[in-house]
């Protein structure tokens, strides 16, 4: 029973062998093409996998020439080797065990340094995966005593960062889906990751000759001035600056990546060393820096008037209902960009029909640092975080303390028993206060617009027409409340209430295609290659949609400014899913 399932394995690997190698040297995807090294060492390895199972075939049928012991393979060839007599049958049998032998200790001996290590490495990789968050970056931490920030040489990665390079199947399926890459930039998220393991590789000896276990077993070479050599820099080296530039942390890498490989932390790792020790970063992003760090916003605007979008609506301040259930954190975009002030008006009219106790931070909300962070300015980021933290805590809002009630220190009876929420439009504020507030401290129920929405929807606190919208609509999955939190659904069955000629791109929900704005991309010229924000409105259009509903400023943005790059204001509109909604409540 055993001699057939793995001589059936034998002929399985045998076929597949013969279609990857068609598949690798005629009809070769882009995808595995690597600017690190070339393709030889797939064919090595598809030769030595080869070797293994065509030696063993001579093994097992040398075997029974000889011996008469059946096998499925052996039944097959035995007959035919049987013909040249027993002795040489016999030297036949030898020569073809110690070839197979030979071949499978070769084959160990150069697996560590191949592609193929990934197949002792991937277990491990998938088994330590992030725990967290998936859209919390990890934290700096003890900023203001370290000698370091972010990463500029291979050894500063974390060891689970370096085992990601080991488990790269080198499939190129993180390239197929990054938006710099498809429009032209020069990042190619596969090479980042095995720039990181090319780097380990050479550098091994420099790096382990400092262990003395490593050094008296012999098993590096020890640094001396004849042996030492210089090795160009890993950043604007094997790794360039501008692929880090390029990336919109969309995370459409990480979700696809059969092995659970981290390609965005990598990539913020080094910006943080670009930013914080060597001042380099793109130069239109020096005024974000200066204005977040004096005005709290990322404009050259004072943070007093960031509540005057709210004016003619009454809406409170904290300061003013310090006992509401609801804060709705506005976010920069939706305080001072005039596009998306329409944005946080309708929020507030859905939240002032639904009858719901909210009130705003106004001047004491300070921009998130989100990003700051994603840019690299991890410092900056997290000086804004511990503002916003204490400002939310001194309203009740933290869960951790068990502070989440009405604030004690405003003259109110304290009712700890009263769940308190934040709600906010923009998916980047969302997912900082409550994926990476928790970091430094700050717990806090934090819930999307459109999630909210849809749960006043289901509680019949809000009640719209059915079909009210007869336009045909399209929606995009922001990445920062898609890929990164997950949130699907909710926006598209607020949509199907309002419209039932809601349509999908071709490229939806994980799979989404990024606006362009993300990793802080927002604040930088795009000077290379297609404009990402065009790319996706195209894929929008092709649906034949009127409208292209959003649920990120930050992609409203993008794409009013893309539907404009191709003359296509006329075609498609830009609109929130919020703004659909007030419309609907107000008729």
């Amino acid at each position: 029973y055993f001699a057939s399932v793995l001589d059936g394995f034998v002929v399985f690997v045998f076929i597949a062998l013969i279609v990857f190698a068609i598949r690798r040297g005629i009809f070769r995807p882009k995808q595995l093409t690597s600017f690190l090294h070339g393709p030889w060492d797939g064919f090595i390895i598809l030769g030595l996998i080869f070797l293994v199972i065509f030696t063993l075939a001579f093994v097992e049928g040398f075997q029974y020439a000889v011996s008469q012991e059946w096998t499925p393979i052996g039944a097959f060839l035995g007959p035919l080797l049987a013909s040249a007599g027993p002795q040489v049958a016999l030297a036949g049998y030898r020569v073809s065990w110690w070839l197979h032998m030979f071949t499978v200790l070769g084959f160990l001996i150069y697996l560590p340094r191949s592609k193929h290590l990934h197949l002792l490495a991937t277990p491990f990789n998938v088994f330590f995966s992030n725990y967290q968050p998936k859209g919390a970056l990890p934290m700096l931490e003890n900023i203001e005593e370290r000698e370091d920030y972010g990463v500029s040489k291979v050894e500063q990665f974390t060891w689970k960062q370096l085992l990601d390079g080991y488990a790269c199947t080198e499939c190129g399926r993180c390239n197929t889906v990054c938006p710099a890459m498809n429009t032209g930039k020069p990042l190619y998220p596969k090479e980042i990751i095995l720039g990181v393991k090319e780097e380990l590789f050479e550098r091994s000896d420099e790096i382990l000759s400092d262990n003395t276990i490593f050094s008296k077993l012999g098993l590096v070479k020890l640094k001396t001035d004849e042996t030492e050599t210089e090795h160009q820099p890993m950043i604007g080296g094997t790794i360039s600056k501008e692929a880090l530039w390029s990336c919109t942390s969309c995370m459409a890498c990480m979700e696809i990546c059969p092995v659970a490989i981290e390609h965005v932390p990598k990539i913020i790792d080094m910006r943080r060393s670009l930013v914080m020790e060597e001042s380099e970063f793109p130069q239109e992003v020096t005024s974000l820096f200066n204005n977040i760090e004096r005005n709290g916003n990322p404009w050259e605007i004072s943070n007093d008037t960031r509540a005057e979008w709210a004016a003619e609506l009454a809406v409170p301040l904290m300061g003013e209902n310090p006992d509401a259930d609801v804060l709705y954190w506005v976010g920069c975009m939706g305080s001072f960009d005039l596009r998306n002030k329409k944005v946080s008006t309708a929020v507030a009219k859905i939240l002032q029909a639904a009858k719901v106790n909210f009130a705003i931070l106004g001047p004491e909300e300070t921009c998130t640092g989100d990003p700051a962070r994603r840019i690299g300015n991890e410092y900056l980021w997290q000086t804004q975080a511990q503002q916003n933290i204490e400002t939310l805590n001194n309203y009740g809002f933290n869960l951790a303390g068990q502070e989440n009630g009405h604030a004690s220190h405003n003259g109110h009876s304290t009712d700890t028993t009263k769940h308190r929420t934040i709600i906010t439009a923009c998916p980047h504020c969302f997912n900082t206060i409550k994926n990476e507030y928790p970091q430094l401290g700050g717990n806090y129920d934090v819930v999307h617009h459109t999630v909210f929405i849809e749960q006043l929807m289901s509680k019949g606190e809000i009640t719209l027409p059915e079909g009210f919208d007869k336009r045909k609509l399209t929606y995009h999955d922001p990445c920062y409340i898609g890929r990164y939190n997950d949130v699907y659904d909710e926006p598209r069955r607020v949509l199907t209430v309002l419209n039932n000629n809601v349509t999908e791109m071709r490229r939806n929900r994980n799979k989404s295609f990024c606006c362009g704005g993300g990793g802080g991309r927002a604040w930088m010229e795009e000077k290379v290659g297609k404009r990402v924000n065009q790319t996706r409105v195209n894929e929008a259009l092709e649906t034949n949609a009127e409208v292209l509903a959003a649920s990120c400023p930050f992609c409203i943005t993008m794409f009013e400014d893309g539907v404009k790059g191709i003359e296509a204001e006329e075609k498609l509109k830009i609109e929130d899913i919020s703004e659909i909604i007030a419309s609907a409540i107000e008729k």
